[in-house]
């Protein structure tokens, strides 16, 4: 779990920076997952635009629509999945640290008061 030759305190430091660095991550892949519901719902409604007649038919424009939908699903798929499995890593890491602040021991002086 902790390197042997390190300090208590090095291993608390080491576990915040990993711990602020997934949180960044978990932001990153939920800003992902929003585009990738923009996604899904501008795609389709581009294809019901082309039926309509809003816009003149064009092949590009057809392509554009499916793709933007189905992108934008495996965005949506992905990014859930990757933000679940950082989440449980993030937990994981606090767990980690809590229990080396745990390991320090701390002791109350006497005549102090929390």
């Amino acid at each position: 779990m902790f390197k042997r030759d390190s300090k208590p305190v090095e291993q608390i430091d080491r576990l915040e920076s990993q711990i602020d660095e997934l949180r960044e991550a978990i932001r990153r892949s939920r800003r992902l997952g929003a585009a990738g519901r923009v996604c899904a719902i501008i795609g389709p409604g581009l294809l019901v635009c082309l039926m309509l007649g809003l816009p003149s038919y064009t092949p590009v424009r057809m392509i554009a629509g499916v793709t933007l939908a189905l992108g934008g699903l495996v965005l949506m798929g992905s990014s859930k999945a990757s933000t679940e499995q950082l989440e449980l890593l993030l937990k994981r890491m606090e767990g980690e640290r809590n229990a080396a602040i745990d390991a320090l021991e701390l002791v109350q002086r006497e005549g102090e008061v929390n």
